[in-house]
């Protein structure tokens, strides 16, 4: 997906690289198109970085009748990979590589934009299911900032349990004390994404990393965990130097946890354009407004009738 027209403000997102109080934050609400609501949770004024994760969407749940002329159309990525995650409903992916993916729930779409890309993403087909699901966008490392561009789609992820919540590792590595577990998702730094669902009151232990920076995002439900109460579309940021945290969760909660290890450097943010390069950011928008070649064309975008 991509940034509101209006969201062309030069943003710097970076990593705390320390220990901290584990601190809430709210949501913010986009519009992003008549019928789509979205909370962003990264990039805010107050936190805008979580190891390599430097934005977070929750998109929906949007009645089919509402998205089935669901068009976001061809826009331009560098340096950065998305992270398409459906909870339900269903998406189809199109872009400068020639590449045209379908998406449910359960699989994953994860776009590397590298040196740059062009993708449109609209509604697949007839849909029947609410159009609900997550975004996320994870800074390149420097140097692989101008990788080649490509695009993989996985069938499924890792799913297994702990105590009674289902986990899904979407990226990354998660080790429980029977095995470790791990994502077949392309990666180019340590980082991990995992959902967890629970359908009811339960208690569970999560094991971190001591060297990443975690934050988890309440999906829907509630959670309790050190000694904060964190709701539905908001983020608690832990800090790094944990080995554990115990989550609490509330009947019917799902939540996102997010790790990685915290950038050295300051990422700049423009649009869709990520880079450790404010001159890379700019040279992109150049290009991109005067046609260059370096972003090509999805040939296969045929705009919604009726948007």
């Amino acid at each position: 997906m991509t940034r509101a027209p209006q969201e062309t403000q030069l943003e710097t997102c970076e990593s705390e690289h320390l220990q901290h109080d584990a601190s809430v934050y709210g949501s913010l609400q986009r519009q992003l198109t008549p019928h789509l609501t979205v909370h962003r949770i990264l990039p805010q004024r107050a936190i805008r970085m979580i190891g390599p994760w430097c934005f977070l969407d929750h998109f929906g749940p949007v009645a089919p009748a509402n998205y089935r002329q669901f068009d976001v159309p061809p826009h331009p990525h560098i340096g950065l990979q998305t992270i398409t995650w459906l909870l339900s409903g269903q998406l189809l992916h199109q872009d400068s590589l020639g590449y045209e993916q379908s998406l449910r729930s359960g699989q994953l779409n994860l776009m590397t934009a590298g040196r740059g890309i062009t993708h449109a993403e609209v509604a697949d087909n007839d849909p029947d299911q609410p159009l609900h699901g997550l975004q996320l966008w994870r800074a390149l490392p420097p140097e692989h900032e101008q990788t080649e561009p490509r695009f993989d789609h996985y069938q499924q992820v890792p799913k297994f349990s702990l105590g009674d919540c289902t986990a899904t590792l979407i990226c990354g590595t998660y080790a429980t004390e029977q095995r470790r577990w791990n994502s077949p998702a392309l990666s180019f730094s340590p980082s991990m994404a995992m959902l967890l669902q629970t359908p009811r009151t339960t208690a569970v232990e999560l094991h971190l990393d001591r060297d990443f920076e975690y934050g988890i995002y309440v999906v829907s439900g509630q959670l309790e965990t050190l000694e904060k109460t964190t709701r539905a579309h908001q983020l608690i940021s832990l800090g790094s130097n944990r080995q554990h945290v115990v989550l609490e969760f509330a009947a019917d909660t799902q939540i996102l946890v997010l790790g990685g290890e915290a950038f050295e450097q300051p990422v700049k943010m423009w649009w869709n354009f990520v880079s450790a390069s404010q001159q890379r950011v700019e040279q992109a928008q150049q290009d991109w407004d005067a046609g260059h070649e370096r972003f090509g064309k999805v040939v296969q975008y045929q705009t919604k009738k009726g948007n």
